[in-house]
């Protein structure tokens, strides 16, 4: 006995394997108050220049490190640290900050605000990492400011253990 003839049908394009789409990296903002306002210091960590748009940490109060060239904060409710927001970073070169600060500093989430001068809506609250000196040596934040302008005066010539 004869079978019949199967009619064959084109696949159907919903059949065919669709290219998957990767959801866009999470972008970070970074609090920066110390040694990491200085544009060529990120470039040397992450291998690109950020533009850092002025800001300020209500909470916590800023001061040399004893024993170092460079600043730490720590929590102090009637102080204000000011700095730059570091914007549009990726999680791995958040790890290369990491890998940069070392043990001596932790990252954490802070609310921090856009100077009103550079900001349209004036003082308005932003999330941002930054870095605070680990518990064990907040006791080493002096009292002594710290600016970028001592800071680049000092590093004439010198390099630094974290240079």
């Amino acid at each position: 006995m004869k079978q019949p003839a199967v009619q064959q049908l084109p696949m159907q394009q919903s059949a065919m394997p669709q290219a998957s789409v990767k959801p866009a990296l999470p972008k970070h903002r970074l609090f920066v108050y110390g040694t990491l306002q200085l544009p060529e210091r990120v470039h040397e960590i992450i291998g690109r220049t950020l533009e850092g748009i002025p800001a300020h940490l209500d909470g916590y109060r800023s001061g040399l490190v004893a024993r170092a060239d460079f600043p730490g904060i720590v929590p102090d409710a009637a102080a204000r640290s000011t700095g730059q927001l570091l914007a549009g970073l990726t999680e791995s070169e958040l790890i290369l900050f990491d890998d940069y600060e070392g043990e001596l500093y932790h990252r954490i989430l802070v609310t921090a605000a856009l100077d009103p001068v550079k900001s349209i809506s004036g003082d308005h609250p932003i999330t941002a990492w930054t870095y605070v000196i680990a518990p064990w040596a907040q006791a080493r934040v002096t009292q002594q400011p710290w600016t970028i302008g001592w800071y680049r005066q000092l590093q004439q010539g010198r390099v630094t253990y974290r240079g």
